[in-house]
């Protein structure tokens, strides 16, 4: 038995908390050098000789420290739903551990020095498949820890967040050496010239990331955007069946009313929220409908002005036509899809629709529908309208008559760095968010998803507008720092020149080419491991 019996609970919440204080919104991402290191320890000190079953031993403290992090940074969630936030947690939590057991049997095969150099292939593997499956819930991934302080990671336009993942692992892993021994017990002894080393190292990238910060000029043409933020409480206003429901066509009366008194002869580009009227409208004949002719009996007032904004829309397949898994079915209709649609409408009045391609697991989406689709109506929310949505497989980019190219990002899609780059690859030169975070109250939930955009920025070197309905709505330089961000809660219309950028940052190019790498390498070194102790056995 251990002779010291509180020593890895101290060292598991220890784990937990710095993961904790270095996340958005505080503003300290050097704790996230440090919150790996107690985890590591742990792992070194469940060994035989200590515990009669070590790996169940780890496993629970490793999923206390993880379970911690994920409910300490995103227990907004339960604001929208508490089943759906308990599950969020409890099954996040848990697929958090695969990467660290996955490293323990391949230490057992082939050490701690491959074990580690494993351990740092299967977390960006876990990351990679987090990013890219039906359950998607990337809030978590390591490299956006830096959202809060994106002077920091200028590179990333090099790397993607898959470059501060890795940063924040090799620091860690650097920092355990020194304060700890290979038993995962303090050491007796600090050894100063190594962490003088190695605090050296790890600012290097910080340094070179503010030479860039503080050289970058903008790229590209100035272009005049005014974003909304109407203020419409989703709860009892903004959809049919609460108890103060503004109709649909009110609401647009609203919207046009705020939006004139920032719009200019020279606005561009007007944002809407996501969302902006719910009303379930029929593509085919949405140009024929009440809320279409308000929206351009304004335009005629602008007519250098193109409109982005959020409704939901659905279509129907005809019967020549294969349904998606997605699609419901309704006798008196067929198969039909409903959309979490970005609707643009330009300067001559012609309507185009994307619909949200990356879509909320258990609210928009239910996963694998193909699979699970018997289940669709016990599916739990996690905030937002619950259904079942349909999505698309290319990404639209919205452009007005001077060829300016916008990517329409629809809410949870502005966390995806790859997914945007599709966007960016497609031609667009600027990125607007339209989104809706009141179902997460005023918690560090919308701050967290604002200051995610910044690392957007910085990726592809794009200028950033967001309109959100309760906000906070803002906009972003190429260099990712947030300008006129607005009042939580609190009606507002801003108006700012940024600049369409043509050129192609590397990360745009290649995408998450770091984590596909780790990806391939992964079942590689497990493979070479396992082989390496059955020659060692023979």
């Amino acid at each position: 038995m251990p002779r010291k019996p509180y020593y890895l609970l101290l060292l598991s919440v220890t784990s937990g908390v710095l993961f904790w204080l270095g996340w958005s919104p505080f503003k300290f991402p050097f704790f996230l050098f440090f919150a790996i290191v107690p985890l590591l320890a742990i792992e070194n000190y469940c060994t035989p000789e200590n515990y009669r079953r070590p790996g169940r031993v780890f496993f629970g403290y490793a999923y206390l420290t993880l379970f911690l992090w994920n409910i300490l940074t995103t227990w907004w969630v339960y604001n929208a739903t508490l089943p759906g936030a308990i599950f969020m947690v409890l099954a996040n939590s848990l697929l958090m551990t695969l990467p660290w057991l996955l490293y323990r049997m391949t230490k057992r095969f082939a050490g701690q020095t491959w074990g580690l150099f494993s351990l740092v292939l299967y977390w960006m593997t876990f990351e990679y498949i987090h990013l890219n499956w039906d359950l998607s819930w990337p809030w978590l991934t390591l490299g956006n820890g830096f959202a809060a302080q994106p002077a920091w990671v200028q590179w990333y336009e090099y790397t993607g967040v898959f470059g501060g993942t890795l940063w924040i692992w090799m620091g860690n892993i650097a920092l355990y050496r020194i304060f700890f021994q290979s038993g995962g017990t303090l050491v007796q002894q600090l050894r100063w010239q190594m962490l003088l080393f190695t605090v050296g190292w790890l600012a290097l990238p910080i340094i070179y990331s503010y030479i860039i910060y503080f050289n970058y000029n903008p790229q590209g043409t100035p272009i005049e955007v005014v974003a909304l933020q109407p203020n419409i409480d989703p709860y009892t206003e903004k959809f049919v069946g609460g108890e103060n429901f503004i109709p649909y066509e009110e609401q647009v009366d609203r919207f046009i009313a705020q939006s004139e008194q920032a719009l200019t002869s020279g606005t561009q580009f007007l944002l809407w929220p996501e969302s902006a009227f719910d009303g379930a409208y029929f593509e085919p004949s949405f140009t024929s409908s009440e809320i279409f002719q308000k929206i351009l009996d304004f335009k005629d007032c602008y007519p250098n002005l193109s409109l982005i904004t959020g409704m939901t829309s659905y279509i129907i397949y005809g019967k020549d036509t294969v349904a998606p898994a997605t699609a419901r079915y309704r006798e008196d209709m067929g198969y039909y899809d409903v959309f979490n649609t970005a609707l643009f409408v330009d300067e001559n009045d012609t309507e185009l629709f994307y619909h949200k391609s990356k879509l909320v697991p258990g609210v928009e989406i239910l996963p694998y529908p193909q699979v699970f689709r018997v289940i669709s109506e016990t599916i739990f929310d996690l905030g937002g309208t619950a259904g079942g949505f349909g999505r698309q497989a290319e990404r639209t980019v919205l452009y007005n008559a001077d060829s300016v190219g916008a990517a329409p990002a629809i809410c949870y899609e502005s966390i995806y760095g790859d997914f945007m780059a599709e966007f960016v690859r497609n031609g667009a030169n600027m990125i607007f968010i339209i989104t809706n975070d009141a179902w997460w109250g005023n918690t560090p939930g919308y701050v967290q998803h604002l200051q995610y955009a910044s690392l957007r920025a910085i990726e592809f070197r794009r200028s950033i507008g967001r309109s959100a309905n309760t906000g906070i709505s803002a906009f972003f330089n190429q260099r990712g720092d947030i300008l006129q961000p607005t009042e939580y809660w609190e009606p507002a219309v801003i108006r700012e020149s940024i600049y369409a950028n043509e050129e192609i940052t590397f990360y745009a190019r290649h995408g998450d080419y770091l984590a596909r790498t780790a990806a391939w390498l992964s079942p590689l070194v497990f493979l070479a491991a396992f082989v390496k102790r059955k020659t060692y056995k023979y």
